[in-house]
């Protein structure tokens, strides 16, 4: 998998030495990311590319319209 899209905060699983585990993206390196793995019993702290099997974003909101929308209809 390309790491092209992946950015620090969004949620990957990685599979490492045969073991599926959930981390959140703390940096990325040249063909590596550093990541902070969600359960604590994981020591890997970084992943390369071909280790990652999905990518799930995190939420970014362009702008603060649909907050400010919602408020003036309620």
């Amino acid at each position: 998998m390309t790491l092209g899209a992946v950015k620090t905060g969004d949620i990957v699983l990685a599979d490492r030495k045969g073991r599926k585990f959930y981390a959140v993206v703390v940096a990325r390196r040249d063909r590596e990311l550093e990541v902070e793995p969600i359960d604590p019993r994981v020591t890997y702290h970084r992943v390369k590319a071909r280790e990652v099997v999905g990518i799930w974003r995190q939420s970014r909101a362009q702008t603060g319209r649909l907050v400010d929308a919602a408020r003036l209809s309620a």
